[in-house]
């Protein structure tokens, strides 16, 4: 088997089902199979996958699972020599995922590759990124995409990348399409699933490189997501679990002491981009949502717990 090809769904029939529709042609000559994790739907999203893809295996997990826990469920049950973790609000153009592939195997010390990502309007957006850096945080109030910072500073800080970019290695690359590389992940191991959402993949990439693995960006397949909209449902638990998830990642690995000066840098980005927002003349109703969103974020950095309930 070339490629295992993983979804973990939570309430996103539609997207789900245009996923699954792609991936004939995405895949090309690879032989492979698709395992599809339903977190509890309740809108008809396992019925679906039953009725109009039987060559599918469905698991269903009894609840709402989360990214990491709901992949591992399916992880012992693949068989390819690459295992991609796959959002079910992605869109995998023609041969998209035969060449991440062949991309992936021909690095011999790959662990993950990722593919460019682009939104619902074709424009590049999130696909790799940087570990984190708590002095990030100290520039990232400038908004330096909008205002005057450029060069390394600011693509540390706002990295959707250039469709003129060459395919690289990276610090992490995002999950929404995440392939791995077998041997890789039989010694890095499964998702931490002290993640239940966000960071996951971070977290893994961390520990593949700490074991001379690389992680790489692949600029030869593109593949469209479509932004996150099953988070998007749910945005204030969006908000929370990201923050709980980026303290987790610090507290593992760079050391617990280390969480509350990230804390206090992030407090320090999100209430300055606050103010600068609102005190923004033009669109001004854009400007005080978004000033309402980072005040909301700077609260959180006031928090020293953070609770989450999973949405069911």
């Amino acid at each position: 088997m070339d490629l295992s090809i993983i979804i973990v769904n939570w309430n996103t029939k539609a997207l789900l089902h245009n996923c699954l529709v792609s991936l004939h042609l995405a895949s090309g000559e690879l032989e492979t199979e698709i395992l599809v994790v339903d977190n509890a739907s309740s809108d008809g999203s396992a019925e679906m996958v039953h009725l109009d893809f039987p060559q599918v295996r469905l698991f269903e997990g009894g609840g709402n699972l989360g990214f990491s826990k709901g992949n591992n469920l399916a992880l012992p049950h693949a068989t390819g020599d690459a295992v991609l973790l796959l959002n079910p609000d992605t869109v995998c153009p023609p041969d998209s995922l035969s060449k991440l592939h062949h991309f992936l195997l021909s690095k011999p010390r790959s662990a993950v590759a990722g593919p460019l990502l682009v939104n619902g309007d074709n424009a590049p957006t999130l696909t790799w990124g940087f570990f984190p850096r708590a002095r990030d945080h100290w520039l990232g109030f400038l908004d330096p995409k909008r205002i005057w910072l450029r060069g390394p500073f600011s693509r540390r800080i706002v990295h959707s990348p250039d469709r003129n970019d060459e395919s690289a290695q990276v610090d992490y690359v995002t999950g929404a399409c995440f392939m791995m590389r077998r041997e890789a992940l039989e010694e890095v191991g499964h998702l931490d699933e002290q993640f239940f959402m966000y960071f996951e993949e971070t977290d893994w990439c961390w520990r593949a490189r700490q074991l001379g693995y690389e992680v790489w960006y692949c600029a030869e397949s593109e593949v469209a997501h479509l932004e996150g909209q099953a988070a998007a449902r749910v945005s204030y638990f969006s908000m929370r679990q990201f923050q709980k998830s980026y303290r987790l990642f610090v507290a593992k690995n760079y050391g617990p002491d280390q969480v509350g000066k990230f804390r206090f840098a992030q407090y320090a980005e999100y209430a300055g981009k606050a103010l600068l927002r609102s005190l923004t003349l033009s669109n001004h109703e854009q400007n005080q949502a978004l000033a309402a969103m980072f005040r909301e974020k700077a609260r959180l950095q006031l928090m020293p717990n953070i609770k989450v309930e999973p949405p069911e």
